[in-house]
């Protein structure tokens, strides 16, 4: 580690040791490495380390985040370590190509040309699974970057790992583990925490709510708290467990979050409302009030979750059940961080969370791999390896899914839903190995030519295959796989009918 970078920041010592070994994996021929370290460990202290060591060689450094506090925590970071400015990647913001530092956001990254760059980190990268990420995994490592992934909670709730990303894209080879949460709290990194629970909890996993993504369904959950949670309960609680502590409180919803501002305000207790269209520079206000104790209680909807720094949280109040580790840790972990004069947190939880799923100072044995979820309504089973996972939403549109574990690729159908209000899934056929997607999605240009033929189909009142037999006569349009799937939708066929009818054309 070069001096100027100790001289600024001083790294403890199993900071240090991680920033070794993913130099040793590099070393090795392992390019893409992800490193785990709890929240408030100092992940971001970390990979500016590593940056820097790449911008002191003059080589580009590209820091991929999908969130504003991301983006602009590490851009701040990195411009302090390194010492020179940093450009940042994002709508609204004046490109700057010439940075050697670049931090981008996910979203505007996908829709521009990405810049060179040697290093390219990916921040809260328990994210990357997604097509997005995986389309921006797949350049760089294509180009031949070093890849750094670092998350506090490397799993996923829908039966897929981080080895493999989206559509069979080689994900991330190997996985570095820092110490744990007992760890740091023995060594003052972190500070303990005393969680209480009412004598009436919600009891999310009995009730019969469906799963969507991996955790509970949005819609059915925010209905079903809104039944059971009585606001007077929450500010009743708080009272009794984390009186004149600043404290975060995870909502179900924005309505619920406004709902509990006004309550906690109209008892007496400062407190705001924040959620994601809060505008930027009041959420910027309504933080920095929080911080310096003028705000006392913070009732947000998925903001205070990844990346945001803020020592002084004293308690967190969770109103919003959830199946997700990624998100019940994450919440915790906002209260974690030392300040002076806080002794421990105050985890207050009204759901059943806290039953179900482990606790932060729990040993969790984390992995890469694919976790095989259990039989069920909505998931599929891989006809080839019997790993059983869940579709993403891209795959149910498409009816057609890569198994996380094996890389085995199938069609299969949805079902008419049970009275659960759950589709269980058919797989219809197995593709063959050589398979490969090429175009990501259909090509609408393409369908409105072929819309023109459905239409005059459905008004002179021929039979659907006229549809088929009118596309053989047209090869130049070059239909892919995913144009011949939404042609199948607008069919109204199987969608094996698709798979059969794009391999034929392939042969002719």
């Amino acid at each position: 580690m070069t001096t100027s970078f100790s001289q600024k920041i001083q790294l403890r010592d199993y900071q240090l040791e991680l920033i070794q070994q993913v130099f040793r994996h590099w070393g090795c021929g392992e390019h893409g490495v992800m490193v785990q370290l709890p929240t408030g460990g100092g992940k971001t202290i970390i990979f500016c380390a590593i940056a820097n060591e790449f911008i002191r060689k003059s080589e580009p450094v590209l820091v991929i985040a999908h969130r504003q506090e991301l983006i602009t925590q590490a851009a701040n970071k990195l411009e302090a370590v390194a010492g020179i400015p940093v450009g940042i990647i994002k709508a609204g913001y004046k490109p700057n190509p010439d940075c050697l530092l670049q931090v981008a956001s996910i979203q505007t990254l996908i829709r521009r040309q990405p810049p060179p760059a040697s290093l390219v980190i990916f921040d809260e990268a328990h994210h990357c699974h997604s097509r997005t990420y995986a389309t921006i995994f797949r350049h760089y490592a294509e180009q031949g970057s070093y890849i750094l992934g670092c998350t506090a909670t490397p799993m996923r709730t829908d039966g897929r790992g981080l080895r493999w990303l989206y559509s069979g894209t080689k994900g991330f080879g190997s996985l570095i583990c820092g110490p744990d949460v007992n760890h740091l709290i023995a060594t003052d990194y972190l500070v303990p925490f005393k969680l209480y629970a009412p004598a009436k909890i919600i009891h999310a996993s009995s009730a019969g709510l469906r799963t969507t993504a991996g955790d509970y369904n949005q819609a059915q959950l925010q209905e079903f708290v809104k039944r059971t949670l009585v606001v007077g309960d929450v500010i009743e609680t708080w009272v009794k467990h984390a009186r004149g502590l600043r404290t975060v409180v995870f909502a179900v919803s924005v309505e619920y979050s406004q709902e509990l501002a006004t309550a906690f305000n109209q008892a007496g207790i400062s407190a705001a409302h924040l959620d994601g269209n809060t505008p930027s520079s009041e959420r910027q206000h309504i933080l920095s009030e929080f911080e310096q104790g003028r705000i006392l209680v913070l009732c947000q909807h998925s903001i205070v979750t990844e990346g945001v720094d803020i020592p002084n949280i004293e308690a967190i109040q969770f109103t919003r059940p959830t199946k997700s580790l990624t998100v019940w840790f994450q919440a915790i972990g906002r209260s974690l961080r030392p300040a002076p004069n806080k002794t421990h947190a105050v985890i207050i939880d009204h759901t059943d969370t806290h039953l179900n799923l482990p606790w932060p100072d729990s040993d969790i044995p984390w992995s890469l791999d694919p976790i095989s979820l259990k039989p069920a309504p909505g998931v599929l089973n891989c006809p080839n390896c019997r790993h059983i996972f869940r579709p993403t939403s891209l795959e149910r549109e498409r009816n057609l899914a890569t198994c996380p574990a094996c890389q085995s690729r199938f069609i299969f159908v949805s079902k008419p839903r049970n009275k659960k209000g759950v589709e269980p899934l058919s797989i219809l056929e197995i593709l063959p190995a050589a398979f490969a997607e090429v175009i990501i999605e259909y090509n609408p240009l393409k369908l409105a030519q072929v819309q023109e033929l459905i239409n005059i189909q459905k008004q002179r009142g021929y039979q659907k295959g006229w549809v088929y037999h009118q596309l053989v006569k047209f090869p130049e349009l070059n239909l892919s796989l995913h144009d011949w799937q939404e042609v199948g939708r607008r069919l109204d066929y199987k969608p094996g009918w698709a798979w059969h009818k794009w391999r034929e054309m392939q042969e002719l």
